[in-house]
């Protein structure tokens, strides 16, 4: 080999050492500016403020990441996301909440097992975070927050009527309620001890509704889709019908021809009844408790865990789980999974967590709010959260509701009441 050939090929070992050191930022200042850069467009329902040092913290240990946040209204969540996949323009990370998996699963992608599996969800993650793993055991969403239902309760009015702490059963609770409710002469609830058996003036209702039916181990539906809400379970010789005594103990709160009648169709929404303080116990997502404090600093009230049915091996509440998913159609999976598994770490959650004021739902985190008050009765209702595969959760809300008015009406039957809900969610599903 002559010199001439050597040379030649050393200009091109040297050129190509440098191409490659360009391109990996290794030598910024002959970088283009932007070039290589990866924007992630990323969907949420809180305010961004909470995830801004985390993205900050991202982009300090990956540059050419950016996140642009865009805060969505969960009311028209569905038709936004499926509009923008239609028309090309798919965020690239989205909270997902839970109720909606069973319905749009098949337009997220599955994490790379290099970055999460099955095995890491069910050990890291609270046991209601299944709900984002596939027929094929794939991860679909790694869990960011949790909304569950737990029991607010007025610490002033508890006390003016010697009940000393908050109820743990459901018999205790209709106790109490029955204890606290006023009325004036012409039988109108004055003060309510609790806020149950209608719908229309009661926003958490169906989910309500749903904690007992779970509770009592009615799965609405069943892990093929199918409706199997009013069934009977037979329990060794004896057949029981958990739905109608869950529906019955629920309708017995409204019903003005019984001593338990705490509520009525013609009282103010629940929650601004408790607002108000002219409700003793309310029913609500762990998001009110914040903006219950801001309508009324001056109420005294205090969180508690769903009561439970006597005797309970695994307490059981309702509500919702936000994931971080990727839809199918973006077109940065990996960067996206990567960003949602530095998310969901176990630093970042305890981050995030606290600057919302809530809790974590890994189960290494849990612990840690313990010794608070508040935040001790937040990780318990996170850890008591089941799930429902939900066929359409705006039609299913729309048939709990309707069910919870038929039962307070006394028209028909319990039975009729189930049979006809039932044959409604069939429908969703076809």
């Amino acid at each position: 080999m002559n010199k001439l050939q050597i040379a030649i090929i050393g200009g091109a070992v040297i050129v190509v050492v440098i191409a490659v050191l360009i391109l990996i930022g290794a030598l910024p200042g002959l970088r283009q500016r932007g070039a290589g850069e990866t924007t992630l467009i990323m969907w949420g329902f809180e305010d961004e403020r909470p995830l801004v040092q985390l993205t900050l913290k991202y982009r300090e240990i990956n540059s050419g990441v950016s996140v642009a946040y865009h805060k969505k209204d969960l009311a028209g969540f569905e038709n936004e996301m499926l509009n923008a996949l239609a028309s090309g323009e798919s965020p690239d990370v989205i909270v997902f909440p839970s109720d909606y998996i069973a319905k749009h699963k098949d337009k997220l992608s599955a994490a790379p097992s290099i970055l999460m599996t099955e095995r890491e969800i069910k050990q890291n993650f609270i046991d209601a975070a299944s709900v984002f793993l596939s027929a094929k055991n794939e991860v679909l969403g790694i869990p960011f927050y949790a909304n569950p239902l737990m029991l607010f309760a007025n610490s002033d009015i508890l006390t003016q009527n010697l009940v000393a702490l908050p109820p743990k059963t459901w018999d205790d609770f209709l106790e109490s309620a029955v204890k606290i409710t006023k009325k004036d002469s012409a039988g109108n609830v004055t003060l309510s001890g609790a806020a149950l058996g209608r719908s229309l003036n009661i926003k958490n209702a169906p989910l309500t509704l749903a904690a007992l039916l779970l509770q009592s181990g009615d799965k609405i539906i069943n892990e093929k889709g199918d409706p199997v809400l009013g069934d009977p379970l037979i329990i060794g010789n004896t057949t029981i019908r958990p739905a109608e005594s869950s529906l019955r103990f629920l309708a017995d709160f409204a019903n003005p021809k019984k001593t338990s009648q705490s509520w009525a169709a013609a009282l103010p929404e629940a929650k601004e009844m408790f607002i108000g303080g002219k409700l003793a116990m309310y029913l609500g997502l762990l998001s009110e408790f914040k903006e219950i404090k801001n309508k009324n600093p001056h109420l005294a009230f205090f969180p508690a865990s769903l009561p439970q049915l006597k005797e309970v091996v695994r307490p059981v509440t309702s509500g919702v789980l936000y994931a971080l998913t990727v839809p199918r159609a973006s077109q940065k999976q990996l960067a996206a999974w990567e960003f949602i598994k530095f998310l969901t770490s176990q630093e970042s959650s305890r981050e995030y967590a606290d600057t919302l004021e809530t809790v974590s739902v890994r189960r290494d985190l849990l612990p840690e709010y313990k010794k608070e008050a508040v935040r001790s009765v937040f990780a318990e209702s996170v850890l008591y959260l089941a799930l429902w595969p939900n066929q359409d959760p705006q039609k299913s809300d729309e048939i709990l509701r309707s069910l919870i008015e038929d039962a307070a009406s006394g028209k028909e039957s319990l039975r009729d009441s189930l049979e006809r809900a039932r044959a409604r969610l069939r429908e969703i599903k076809n």
